[in-house]
């Protein structure tokens, strides 16, 4: 029965991974014009709005077909608690701005690191939104693996406090190539990255990122780790 039962969660496993591997993947050349949008959050929604517009109309003065945001691009509090205050469902007026700035210029969006309505008043999801060039929602991946850190000498930051984790992996076409979406902390984990590339089929790993003064140095090597590590099991 044992045996039995092993084979089956084996069989399981094999087409999981196989109707994963089966999602749709153009595997053309493609030549397409991104562009890498850096900016400083601040605790007000239109100025940071007035200042994602202005790097979108860069973007599409460089004939760029995508930008690319940072985590906490719509907003950053001072406290986790004024983050949740300003959570909003995907259809709100925040995200409303930016579905219109979309369809204004005509590029596509990574949005990456909404404060999106939680699953209770207490918890809001870290979520990172793709749309297209229409405006329309092309991904939504909610962060899974939250930022809860006692940094040496420094603060101790508990994201999970007010932020719900996300429960899967999420890829998406687009002009640039098939995505792969992650959010900052997420970086800690490679084998969030293998599956991305070599299970889901994506072609460009996403980790739009807020780090601190101190964890974005050692985020830095955690990266280059990330790098080194092997794609496959040679085993």
């Amino acid at each position: 029965a044992a045996a039995q039962a092993a084979a089956a969660q084996a069989a399981a496993a094999q087409a999981a991974a196989a109707a994963a591997a089966a999602q749709p993947r153009s595997d053309k050349t493609r030549s397409c014009r991104v562009a890498i949008g850096q900016m400083t959050s601040v605790g007000d929604q239109i100025k940071n709005f007035q200042t994602c517009k202005q790097l979108a109309d860069q973007a599409v003065a460089a004939g760029c077909k995508m930008l690319f945001l940072p985590e906490c691009f719509s907003f950053i509090g001072e406290s986790l608690q004024e983050s949740l205050s300003k959570a909003e469902p995907l259809d709100g007026p925040a995200m409303d701005r930016y579905r219109q700035l979309s369809r204004d210029t005509g590029l596509w969006l990574s949005l990456g690191g909404f404060q999106e309505v939680g699953p209770d008043p207490e918890h809001l999801h870290n979520t990172h939104v793709v749309l297209d060039g229409s405006g329309s929602t092309a991904a939504t991946y909610r962060k899974v693996h939250l930022f809860d850190v006692d940094v040496p000498n420094g603060p101790v930051l508990m994201e999970s406090r007010t932020t719900a984790p996300g429960n899967k992996l999420v890829t998406c076409e687009s002009p640039a190539g098939r995505l792969g979406l992650t959010v900052c902390y997420d970086l800690r984990f490679p084998e969030v990255y293998q599956t991305l590339t070599w299970t889901m089929g994506a072609q460009i790993l996403l980790v739009p990122s807020a780090f601190t003064k101190v964890t974005g140095r050692m985020r830095n090597v955690t990266a280059l780790n990330i790098l080194q590590q092997p794609l496959f099991n040679t085993e």
